[in-house]
């Protein structure tokens, strides 16, 4: 494959020696105006970019940082070949540095300056072929690490589908709130349905019915209830053989010492005092929940 150069010389024998001699590249001259220039950049696309002046002057030196500010040119390398004076004055120059890929002093051959072209386009070729592997090893990398996340999912969920129901069940536990007083209701329903699964009664009577089929892990239960109170339900559940170890805690708005003991007396877990403290009421929970 012969490489495509641009060559802008000011020297006209070492420019006719250049496309008389030169080997293995194809070449196109252009003048010094910008507008040459940049035409015969987007007509030709070279592989690279031959300065050949005579003086390393401002107006050469401003055409050769214009084309590395433009977007559209600025990764075509650019090779300066000049005179010694010039030469030596780019080298010590901070303003210029690294603003030409090599720049190479006269007296010079034809053979060493289209060796030096060769391996820099090289070198750019062998860079772009390892960024290019590292890319398509990082997307490999990207669909491997995709693709176990995927089977990783897939088994967790077959994991969870497989596990039996009782485990599944225990996943959240349960609570009643047996209460005549709706607001009683919505306010523990409320503070407690984020972390457990929350069934609410409004009569003892309803109560005992869903303990027929069902079995909660917490039962709070009101004290004062008309009908049927708080321990005449509480003494019903424990006669029920698949509710009789279900805790029981009672919601009382009575704080008289006669009314506590008689609370106690019927041995409930537990016992809660109205108006109804929601840190206790988690505390009671966590305490005989876990």
């Amino acid at each position: 494959m012969k490489y495509k150069i641009l060559v802008n010389g000011g020297n006209s024998a070492l420019l006719r020696d250049f496309f008389v001699n030169s080997v293995g590249f194809t070449c196109m001259s252009t003048s010094g105006f910008w507008a040459d220039i940049s035409a015969h950049y987007e007509m030709f696309e070279p592989d690279a970019y031959i300065c050949i002046a005579e003086y390393a002057d401002s107006q050469v030196m401003s055409q050769i940082k214009r084309l590395k500010s433009n977007v559209m040119f600025c990764s075509v390398p650019i090779i300066m070949v000049t005179n010694e004076d010039c030469y030596e004055f780019y080298t010590n120059e901070n303003e210029y540095e690294h603003t030409v890929d090599i720049i190479l002093s006269r007296p010079i051959s034809i053979a060493v300056i289209c060796d030096k072209i060769t391996a820099l386009l090289r070198s750019i070729e062998e860079e772009k072929e390892r960024i290019a592997k590292e890319a398509e090893e990082a997307e490999r990398i990207a669909r491997e690490t995709e693709e176990a996340e995927r089977i990783a999912r897939e088994a967790e969920a077959a994991k969870v589908e497989s596990l039996p129901k009782e485990a599944s069940a225990h996943k959240r536990k349960h609570i009643v709130v047996v209460d005549d007083d709706k607001n009683i209701l919505k306010l523990l329903k409320a503070a407690l349905e984020d972390k457990y699964d929350v069934t609410s009664m409004a009569s003892g009577k309803m109560a005992l019915r869903f303990l027929e089929t069902k079995t909660p892990n917490l039962i709070f239960l009101d004290y004062e209830m008309p009908v049927e109170n708080g321990p005449t339900i509480f003494r019903k559940i424990k006669k029920i053989e698949s509710a009789k170890d279900i805790p029981v805690v009672f919601l009382t708005g009575i704080a008289e010492r006669e009314k506590i003991t008689e609370v106690l007396s019927l041995k409930p877990q537990g016992y809660l005092l109205k108006p109804i403290n929601i840190e206790r009421v988690n505390e009671t929970i966590k305490s005989m929940l876990g």
